[in-house]
């Protein structure tokens, strides 16, 4: 569990602002969040992470590489999959 305050929190925190500044400009929807312990698992173009936010046609993702560097990304609705926990691979640390 990441407490407030930590490192890890701020480079949560900067990736989202990075990230929402940088969505596709194609889908001008709202962004809207997923509850911070009701986040879906999935699976996109080999990366399990969780969906973090959505628009009308896009998601985002929130993944740790193998490195354990945390990544934040949009992905077309189209290519995300939900898994379930048994069949999500993904890092423990989200």
């Amino acid at each position: 569990m990441i407490k407030r305050g930590t490192p890890d929190d701020s480079e949560r925190m900067f990736a989202r602002i990075h990230a929402e500044e940088n969505r596709p400009i194609d889908d001008p929807a709202p962004i809207r969040d997923f509850p911070k312990y009701g986040r879906p698992l999935v699976y996109v173009s080999g990366i399990y992470g969780k969906a973090v936010a959505w628009t009308h046609t896009y998601g985002l993702i929130e993944w740790l590489d193998s490195s354990g560097k945390y990544h934040l990304g949009w992905a077309h609705s189209s290519s995300i999959t939900r898994v379930t926990r048994e069949e999500w691979k993904g890092a423990s640390g989200l």
